[in-house]
């Protein structure tokens, strides 16, 4: 077909165009389909053409998106005119969203600056608003997930929030959840939080220790229900009592790695000495040695065993040593306990210089002040914090 239109056009530059009967077959391609498709085609693209690089040039110089993060966010949403897009952002301008965090929002969810102010938007502010939620918090709970903004109100986020309240018992308590972790609002109860809570009753963790888990991981209970329940199972293998709070540690520590990297981070504790049962041990007391990451435990596994000399046996009976950070506390303090022990201010006393590794801050620091050199101390302390901070910001 393309061969005929060519041809067609190539006889009519070649003959006389006065002649009626080839001007009629001018006319007739002219006006043909095939004609007016690409005619048609050519319009489209330009138009489109032209609606792309008003949406690109509107997300950087309305919005504040940088060009890169404008091109991607062109995939996803279409401007033709900047009437809805500025009556979205006089409407976050006017319900105290900074500049910064609409742009954030826009950057993360573009098709926002679709949605209707009135009927989508304002309804949903206007629900948080009725649970109590201030204006600063609800700026700060769309800011972390605008994806919320994007959620039916009636089919979703009130069903989502009554569960909650019903599950935590307290519409405080839900409210303080959701502007810490607004994720939880946005999934699906039904698919996620409520089977995995099922599998806790069902394993026999009490309702209290199932509340507790809400409010300080509510990241895990966003895992598949099916992960969740072989986790479950495997931590109920290795011994762990349902009826402790350790029971869901050691279920959120196995649901965030895989098999592989388990037995990686196991096979990097054989190798500084703890046996199969030292590691369970030690993984029944702090199930979050196994949340450690393998550089973490290397590092302070060598401090405490070639850096202080003690057995790895002492670690796997102290494991909460490998939960500690290194530049904030195992560092300065490290320094501060060789230098008592340099001066047989200390006894070389494992359990007594734990203690102090594991003193609160504010703790740590007085018992400082009971010793003589105190204002050397001090100092030591302060340097080594500094240098560890340095060294962090520097890598």
């Amino acid at each position: 077909m393309f061969n005929f239109l060519g041809k067609a056009f190539s006889y009519y530059g070649r003959h006389n165009i006065a002649a009626t009967r080839d001007h009629h077959k001018l006319r007739f391609l002219q006006h043909s389909p095939l004609s007016m498709l690409f005619s048609g085609n050519c319009i489209s693209k330009s138009n489109n053409e032209n609606h792309h690089s008003f949406t690109v040039s509107y997300l950087m110089n309305s919005c504040g998106l940088s060009l890169e993060s404008a091109l991607s966010a062109s995939k996803y949403v279409r401007l033709k005119t900047p009437h809805k897009p500025d009556s979205v952002l006089n409407f976050f301008k006017q319900r105290g969203f900074p500049k910064s965090q609409t742009t954030n929002i826009i950057k993360r969810i573009p098709k926002v600056l679709l949605l209707s102010p009135e009927k989508t938007l304002l309804p949903k502010l206007e629900f948080f608003h009725s649970k109590g939620i201030s204006n600063p918090d609800i700026v700060k709970i769309l800011s972390k997930y605008p994806g919320l903004l994007c959620r039916s109100l009636d089919n979703h986020l009130i069903p989502t929030f009554n569960s909650l309240s019903r599950l935590l018992q307290s519409s405080e308590k839900t409210i303080a959840l959701i502007i810490n972790f607004p994720h939880i609002l946005y999934h699906d109860a039904d698919y996620y939080l409520l089977p995995n809570i099922k599998i806790l009753r069902d394993s026999g963790v009490p309702e209290s220790d199932i509340i507790k888990s809400i409010e300080s991981w509510p990241q895990l209970f966003l895992m598949h229900p099916k992960i969740f329940e072989k986790s479950a199972a495997s931590v109920k293998e290795m011994g762990i009592n349902p009826l402790r709070l350790k029971f869901v540690l050691a279920i959120q520590a196995k649901c965030i790695m895989s098999e592989s990297q388990w037995e990686s981070k196991l096979d990097v504790y054989k190798k500084w000495g703890w046996s199969e049962q030292e590691w369970l041990a030690a993984f029944l007391k702090c199930p979050w040695c196994m949340i450690t990451s393998e550089d973490k435990i290397t590092a302070i596994m060598d401090f405490f065993v070639n850096g202080m000399g003690w057995e790895p046996a002492v670690i796997a009976k102290h494991p909460v040593l490998t939960t500690f950070s290194m530049e904030k506390r195992i560092i300065p303090r490290g320094a501060v306990i060789q230098f008592l022990l340099s001066k047989g201010l200390v006894k070389s006393d494992t359990t007594y210089l734990i203690t102090l590794l594991s003193y609160p801050e504010k703790t740590f620091m007085l018992r400082l002040m009971n010793y003589d050199d105190a204002p050397k101390l001090l100092k030591l302390y302060q340097e080594k914090l500094d240098l560890s901070n340095k060294t962090k910001c520097s890598v």
